[in-house]
C-alpha cells in the first residue's frame, strides 16, 4: 500500500477530511464532497490510506452509510436473522437482502445454519466475521506505551503495557511497531490484515489537524503532525486521538457505557483529563478537546493527577522507579494517600459540579490509570455543589469507578479505525466557506 504523503495524497482514503470519497467525488445520494466540515461526533483526526481489499467494489468506500448502519446494529446486537435486521432497521427484507449479499461476498459478515425463530421458514443468522480483519490501538503516556488488537466485532484479542525507554519519535515509534508486532502474533492474526492504527496521546490539539500539546514529559511529541508520521511508520492509516477522549471511548464499548449511554469520564494518570459520550458516541467538540476538565481547576489550585501523588510519595521517601511501578503495587493505607486525597476533593469537587451543571450526564466515571481502590476511596469525599430550592435539589449524576481493569484508552483508540471505516455516519458534508 501507498501511505499518503504530504505531498502527495492518494485519491483513496479514509481520512476525516474527506470520509472515504476522494475529493469532488459524487456520492450515491447524490452529494460531491466538497467542503467538510468538523462534526462533533467523530472519531479523531486521521491521515493515510485504506488497503484496497478494505474497500468495496468501486474502490472507493470501505462501507456506504446503510451499510454502516446495518454493520453498527449487528454490532450492538449480535447475530440476527434477515427478518430480524428487516424489523429492527424498519426496512424490507429485500432490502436488507440487498445489503446483506454483498457484505458476506466481502467477508465482513458470516452465516450460519438456519434455525427456526418463529412462524415461517427457518432463518439463517447473519453476524459480524470477527476474522475478516482487525485494527490497533496505541496510548502514548509520559512513562509508558499501551497496545490493543481488536477484531472487528469489538473483541480484544491481546494487549500489553509496556514502560517507554525512549520517548524520541523514531525510538518510540520503533517500540510500538515491535510491540504491536508481538500482539499481533499473540493473537493469531495477519499484518496483512490490519486495516488501520488508532493512537491515543496525551495532550490536547492546538486546532491544527493531529498536532497535539503533550506535556513537558513529551516534549518530543509535541506540536508534530503524528498521524503522518505515525501512518509512515505503520504503513497504514492512523487516527488519532487524545487519550481521554479515546479512554472513554473504551469504557463506552466494554464499562459504564453498557449501562448508561451519556457519561462524562474522568481520565486519571501522568495528567488529568477526561472524555464525553453522548448517546453512546464521543463528543469531541470544535477543536477536539471536549473533557479537558482540567482547565476547569484554577491554574494555583492542586492539580489532582497521579504525577501529584508520585512526587508527594518519592518526596516522603519513596522508592518506585516510576509512576507505573507505583501503581502496578498500590498501597493505598499509606498516609500520603490520604493526604493526596484531601488535596484532590475541592477541585475534584469543582470539576464534578461543573459537569452537573453544564452537561447533566447520567454519570461521572473515575478511569484512566486510577487504581479501583483509591477510586473508591475518592468517590466517598466527593460533593456536588447543589443547594436545594423549594425542597427540590437538582438531580446529579451518579459518580462510579470505572469496572475495566487498567487503562481504556489503547482498547479506545483500537476501536477508532473500525468506528472510522464501518461504523460511524460521520463526518457529515456541507457546503459553503
Amino acid at each position: 500500500m501507498t501511505v499518503a504523503s504530504s505531498a502527495s495524497r492518494p485519491t483513496t482514503c479514509i481520512c476525516i477530511r474527506c470520509g472515504g470519497y476522494p475529493p469532488n467525488a459524487e456520492r450515491e445520494d447524490g452529494i460531491t464532497s466538497a467542503i467538510f466540515r468538523y462534526d462533533p461526533l467523530m472519531v479523531g483526526v486521521g491521515y493515510g490510506s485504506i488497503a484496497p481489499q478494505f474497500l468495496r467494489e468501486d474502490g472507493v468506500r470501505t462501507a456506504t452509510a446503510n451499510e454502516r448502519r446495518l454493520l453498527s446494529l449487528l454490532r450492538r446486537d449480535g447475530a440476527m436473522t434477515r427478518a430480524q435486521m428487516a424489523r429492527s432497521a424498519e426496512l424490507t427484507e429485500q432490502s436488507i437482502a440487498r445489503l446483506v449479499e454483498p457484505l458476506l461476498k466481502r467477508g465482513l459478515l458470516t452465516e450460519g445454519a438456519p434455525v427456526v425463530t418463529g412462524r415461517g421458514k427457518p432463518g439463517s443468522p447473519v453476524s459480524l466475521n470477527s476474522k475478516a480483519l482487525h485494527a490497533i490501538g496505541v496510548s502514548v503516556m509520559t512513562d509508558a506505551i499501551a497496545a490493543a488488537v481488536m477484531d472487528l466485532s469489538g473483541s480484544i484479542l491481546a494487549r500489553r503495557q509496556i514502560p517507554i525507554r525512549d520517548v524520541a519519535l523514531p525510538a518510540a515509534t520503533a517500540e510500538m511497531l515491535t510491540l504491536v508486532e508481538a500482539l499481533e502474533a499473540e493473537a493469531g492474526v495477519s499484518s496483512d490484515q490490519r486495516i488501520g492504527v488508532g493512537a491515543a496521546v496525551t495532550g490536547y490539539f492546538i486546532g491544527d489537524g493531529a498536532r497535539l500539546n503533550p506535556p513537558s514529559a513529551l516534549d518530543a511529541w509535541a506540536l508534530e503532525p503524528l498521524d503522518r508520521i505515525l501512518s509512515d511508520a505503520f504503513g497504514r492509516p492512523v487516527w488519532i486521538e487524545n487519550d481521554g477522549t479515546a479512554a472513554s471511548i473504551g469504557e463506552a464499548m466494554f464499562g459504564v457505557g453498557r449501562e448508561v449511554d451519556s457519561f462524562a469520564y474522568l481520565y486519571f494518570s501522568a495528567g488529568f483529563g477526561g472524555g464525553v459520550v453522548v448517546g453512546g458516541e464521543p463528543l469531541r467538540g470544535n477543536n477536539g478537546n471536549a473533557g479537558e476538565f482540567a482547565s476547569v481547576i484554577p491554574a494555583d489550585w492542586f492539580q489532582p493527577n497521579l504525577t501529584a501523588l508520585y512526587r508527594m510519595m518519592q518526596a516522603d521517601g519513596g522508592r518506585w522507579a516510576s509512576l507505573g511501578a507505583l501503581l502496578a503495587d498500590f498501597p493505598l493505607d499509606h498516609p500520603i494517600v490520604n493526604q493526596w486525597l484531601d488535596a484532590a476533593e475541592a477541585p475534584l469537587n469543582l470539576v464534578l459540579s461543573a459537569i452537573s451543571g453544564v452537561l447533566d450526564p447520567g454519570a461521572i466515571v473515575l478511569g484512566g490509570r486510577l487504581p479501583p481502590p483509591l477510586a473508591l476511596r475518592l468517590i466517598e469525599r466527593l460533593r456536588f455543589t447543589n443547594p436545594e430550592r423549594r425542597g427540590h435539589r437538582r438531580p446529579i449524576p451518579q459518580v462510579v469507578a470505572s469496572p475495566i481493569l487498567g487503562d481504556a484508552s489503547a482498547a479506545g483508540a483500537a476501536a477508532l479505525p473500525l468506528r472510522a471505516a464501518f461504523f460511524s455516519l460521520a463526518p457529515q458534508v456541507s457546503f459553503g466557506g
